[in-house]
């Protein structure tokens, strides 16, 4: 055979197997594909594919191997070697330099389509977010639900916007209540017992104290995690994260999320959780504004109660009922240093 009709018809498997590159970019791991195809593009019995290229030099000083690189543009990405029995001629030479870019192109597509896939999964978490944020808000502004109705609505939902496994709130007492409340994304409010224990002793208590959001990678070299005095749930934790439900300088509770898989989240699921938690908080301030003025209205009517029974016993000439109007007005300014105090 000719040097022209061999080169035509390298050249020839060279453009039909061009399409072959790109399908491999699509795989999940792109390089044992695009090996075998470099094995059949040089006839070679063996190739190495280094990505990416290392500091040490490649030597070809051998008949039976040829060393090229890969290259995205002009950047060096990586290195190949290739082998076999019977010595390269400069055509070899001409096609690996080809092959070096063919690879090079594979691979920055694959890295292009992981990134548009990465995005595109942002982009759902986010929508599905928005929709869920929006529906809770909805059932917000209704005004008919309570702190705990609050927390038991949005925790079951947290889960699946920021792709992980479980969730809790913890909602911190006020002057309604004097004990913490823990709501799990199951739907099950644990007892004050565990309430107390995880807001004094696990990753909730570091969150409290700091009031800072925090991630934890992976929890079985976290030191911060392993320095907890206790585990969260009996679920294996690989993941996980937290943030404060602020209002003000105040600590409302602390929402949590975990998972069983390493490394998973990222500081934009953290975002996406701290942008949750201040659409919680907000909710729960309102609630809590609500319970409180439905309190000061009992609290008022009563007082107001007091005060007419006082005033009808000192018009019938019980002097002894002055104490009683001095005990009301003393309570009702306790009640507006209380109000004040909350509002500033």
């Amino acid at each position: 055979m000719s040097k022209r009709k061999s080169r035509t018809i390298r050249l020839q498997q060279a453009l039909e197997g061009y399409g072959l590159f790109l399908a491999a970019a699509r795989d999940l791991d792109p390089l044992p594909r695009l090996h075998d195809l470099a094995c059949d593009w040089m006839y070679a019995e063996e190739v190495v594919i280094h990505i990416p290229a290392g500091l040490a030099p490649l030597h070809c000083n051998d008949n039976n191997k040829i060393c090229g690189s890969i290259q995205i543009g002009r950047q060096v990405v990586g290195a190949i070697e290739v082998y076999r029995s019977h010595p390269f001629d400069e055509d070899d030479r001409a096609l690996l330099a080809t092959l070096g870019k063919m690879i090079g192109a594979a691979l920055e597509h694959h890295s292009l389509q992981s990134q548009i896939a990465s995005h595109a999964l942002e982009a759902r978490a986010y929508s599905d977010t928005l929709d869920r944020l929006l529906d809770f808000g909805r059932q917000v502004v209704r005004g008919a639900a309570t702190p705990l109705e609050l927390a038991s609505l949005i925790v079951a939902q947290i889960p699946v916007m920021v792709s992980g496994e479980r969730a809790s709130l913890l909602l911190l007492p006020d002057e309604t209540g004097d004990e913490p409340i823990l709501v799990l994304s199951d739907g099950t409010l644990t007892t004050t017992e565990r309430a107390v224990q995880v807001s004094e002793q696990g990753l909730v208590a570091m969150v409290l104290r700091d009031c800072l959001p925090i991630i934890i990678d992976e929890t079985d070299t976290d030191r911060r995690w392993l320095s907890l005095p206790m585990q969260q749930t009996n679920t294996p934790t690989r993941c996980a994260m937290a943030v404060p439900l602020l209002w003000g300088s105040y600590v409302v509770g602390v929402l949590t999320v975990t998972t069983s898989q390493s490394r998973l989240f990222s500081p934009t699921h953290l975002n996406l959780l701290e942008l949750v938690a201040c659409h919680v908080s907000l909710a729960v301030h309102a609630a809590l504004l609500d319970a409180r003025i439905a309190a000061n209205a009992a609290t008022m009517g009563a007082m107001a109660t007091y005060l007419e029974t006082a005033l009808r016993a000192i018009q019938a000439g019980d002097v002894t009922a002055l104490a009683t109007v001095v005990a009301v007005a003393e309570r009702l300014r306790h009640e507006q240093q209380s109000l004040l105090a909350k509002a500033s």
